[in-house]
């Protein structure tokens, strides 16, 4: 069995004993810098922020534990005082929960996102208009400094922070939220995995990043298609998921 570790600049001490104690175990255990597509499971030692930069670099998703040296590590499975007996039961049980991972098309380019695909304005301060379809029916127009197209297990993200709603990580489903819209009344949408949501973008360019991390320039005129990936993302399995997200918004004053 081989485990590919991924860690943040600062926790490479960390890292070196996951790979010690990995060893241990029997696992082939090695550090790297890039993600290859061949090692049976990932082990990241950082917060949110680490695994979502793994997934960048995957398209078929071995298993991901991840060890949180971070701040908010609603992904992650452990901390460094605690990670041993934890890792050890996941490899020992090898069960796994796949979420579901958005896909991001714009002419030849696709980008993949766990959290969400950020459309965002490319000049500060001024407004980019949006009209977004579901299966090509029209369900909103407005003026925005941004559009949020997120997935269950980004409701608990960057969509939060703009008034989306919480959804159960579990279910298959898009989430259409508005960053700082000008209009009265607005609602965010959720809408099921099956559809396909489209937006044009209108007046002005803005970026398209997925995930805080891969970006694209986007030119006003033009749309963009968001879908169900057909590669979702894999962990190994956590019981209490629901239980950190309730204290994960607990805390949040």
């Amino acid at each position: 069995m081989k485990a590919d570790i991924f860690c943040k600049p600062g926790s490479e001490e960390i890292a070196k004993d996951v790979a010690s104690f990995l060893e241990e175990m029997g696992v082939t255990a090695e550090i790297k810098a890039e993600i290859p597509d061949s090692c049976d499971f990932i082990v990241t030692v950082g917060g949110d922020g680490t695994i979502l930069r793994v997934l960048q670099k995957l398209k078929e998703c071995p298993p991901i534990f991840g060890i949180n040296t971070g701040k908010v590590g609603l992904l992650t499975h452990a901390n460094p005082d605690n990670y041993k007996e934890r890792l050890a039961s996941a490899i020992e049980r090898m069960e796994v929960e796949e979420f579901m991972r958005v896909d991001c098309i714009y002419k030849e380019e696709t980008m993949t996102a766990l959290n969400e695909v950020a459309l965002l304005t490319s000049m500060p301060a001024r407004l980019v208009e949006f009209t977004v379809f579901v299966n090509g029916a029209e369900i909103e127009n407005l003026r925005s400094d941004g559009m949020l197209i997120a997935t269950s297990v980004g409701s608990t993200a960057y969509a939060l922070s703009t008034g989306g709603p919480v959804v159960d990580p579990r279910m298959e489903c898009l989430l259409i939220v508005p960053v700082a819209p000008f209009k009265l009344g607005w609602k965010p949408w959720v809408v099921s995995s099956s559809r396909e949501v489209e937006v044009e973008v209108r007046v002005r360019d803005c970026l398209a990043i997925a995930d805080g991390h891969e970006t694209l320039k986007i030119k006003a005129g033009e749309r963009l298609l968001f879908k169900k990936s057909d590669y979702p993302a894999r962990f190994f399995k956590m019981s209490n998921r629901i239980s950190r997200i309730v204290e994960m918004l607990k805390s949040i004053k």
